[in-house]
């Protein structure tokens, strides 16, 4: 029989770190009982290679439910994957080749242990089920959704207002998602807050079908080193579980301030009462940022590596600062491609003064025509500005600056060099040739 968890361990379960619970009261009696033995549903889309800090926010409740007894049922996606899940955004995701998926997702399941236990835990392929779908499965999945509750999601409500392009492959992902958890007869499915809309059409058409709904497990998303929402696709700002311990350590010390109550509370297991206290000490001025800094990134290594790693990247840490006369990279690795014609390294710039860190990034653009580029272009493709509308406003702004001089929109980039591209606080460092 599962373990029953008491009142103090429910509570925590059910809160922490946690946007939602559909139906909360439910689960909890569920949990509470401990009469049977709950099938746990998480899926994984292989779109990179690694997973990140965010990731884990979620692995680590499958971890405790696993504890716990519960069946842990964790889903590569190497068929949505390949549609890819619909965003906001005002590009499509092109299609993946099944082979990279495949190569990506063997990486995926080591990962996945380096967190959730292997036992009461097993990893299934979407191949197994959707191998075996015809055509007329297709219409009957179909069948049972509307165009219009697919429209409801947000970022095809977005899509539409801009009026972008909404292929129809792209509204087969929650239809395939949903799917899933027919196929595994899901109780609970995990997820972040970017994936409501797909978590709950699985629990109307569990319903639809005359099965138990499944209840929808929401997990907060941890932002990554720019204060945006961590993502597989900038591998720049994202803290990746094969980080090694330095570079690990490096990147947690240069997260912005205001990031730690997040971080304290949903990037590591370290207790409620210590993650208040210290946050109560460096609310009141008692505490220093950057030692409370160096406390969550000691936090965040000994779990994902070891106490003993963790030491060790924080005297490196402290030595490049004592021996730097002047801002200096300390961490650097050649990262994959972040998009076509680009490539990335990424590393730490430390103010030696403060002993705080910055996100510093080197990218080498590749496979553009001509003899000059313009900042604006450059900055889009950089990732300094999701589109030329926005970095048009930033240098309206003032807050452009190339190879510190302020940029305006006539301003181009001769080919051949190394230069350095500020918007606002964020800086890369690049060449093109």
């Amino acid at each position: 029989m599962p373990h029953r968890p008491n009142a103090e361990e429910l509570e925590e379960f059910l809160s922490r770190a946690v946007s939602q619970v559909v139906v909360r009261e439910e689960l909890a009696a569920l949990l509470r009982s401990g009469e049977r033995r709950l099938r746990i549903k998480q899926g994984f889309d292989p779109t990179m290679p690694d997973l990140h800090l965010g990731h884990a926010v979620g692995l680590r409740k499958l971890r405790t439910l696993a504890r716990w007894g519960h069946e842990i049922v964790l889903i590569i996606g190497d068929y949505t994957t390949q549609i890819g899940d619909p965003t906001d955004k005002d590009v499509t995701r092109p299609l993946i080749d099944h082979e990279q998926v495949l190569a990506n997702a063997r990486t995926y399941q080591e990962q996945f242990h380096r967190i959730v236990p292997r036992e009461n835990t097993r990893v299934v392929f979407q191949t197994e089920w959707y191998e075996l779908f015809t055509l007329k499965d297709t219409f009957r999945l179909a069948a049972r959704f509307t165009v219009q509750q697919l429209l409801a999601r947000e970022e095809f409500r977005k899509r539409q207002t801009a009026g972008t392009p909404i292929p129809v492959k792209d509204l087969l992902y929650p239809l395939l998602q949903a799917y899933d958890s027919v196929a595994i007869e899901a109780d609970v499915e995990f997820g972040g807050t970017d994936q409501l809309f797909n978590i709950l059409a699985g629990r109307e058409l569990l319903a639809d079908l005359g099965k138990p709904p499944q209840h929808a497990f929401i997990v907060e998303l941890l932002e990554g080193t720019d204060g945006e929402k961590m993502s597989k696709t900038k591998r720049a700002t994202a803290i990746w579980l094969t980080d090694p311990p330095a570079e690990m350590f490096g990147k947690v010390m240069s997260i912005p301030d205001t990031l730690m109550p997040h971080y304290f509370e949903w990037g590591t297991e370290m207790p409620l009462p210590e993650v208040s206290s210290t946050l109560d000490a460096l609310g009141r001025g008692d505490l220093h940022p950057r030692e409370a800094k160096e406390r969550l990134a000691r936090r965040i290594v000994t779990e994902l590596h070891s106490a003993a790693a963790a030491e060790e990247a924080a005297l490196a840490f402290r030595e490049q600062v004592r021996r730097g006369s002047r801002p200096m990279v300390i961490t650097g690795k050649v990262a994959s491609v972040q998009k076509p014609g680009t490539s990335t390294a990424t590393g730490i710039v430390v103010d030696p003064h403060t002993d705080m860190g910055t996100q510093w990034t080197y990218m080498e653009l590749t496979g553009i025509a001509g003899e000059t580029l313009s900042v604006i272009e450059a900055a889009t493709r950089l990732g300094l500005a999701r589109n030329r509308a926005e970095m048009k406003k930033h240098i309206a702004d003032g807050v452009v600056e190339l190879d510190d001089q302020t940029a305006d929109v006539s301003t181009n980039i001769p080919r051949g060099g190394r230069h350095r591209l500020r918007v606002g606080k964020r800086f890369i460092e690049f060449s093109w040739r």
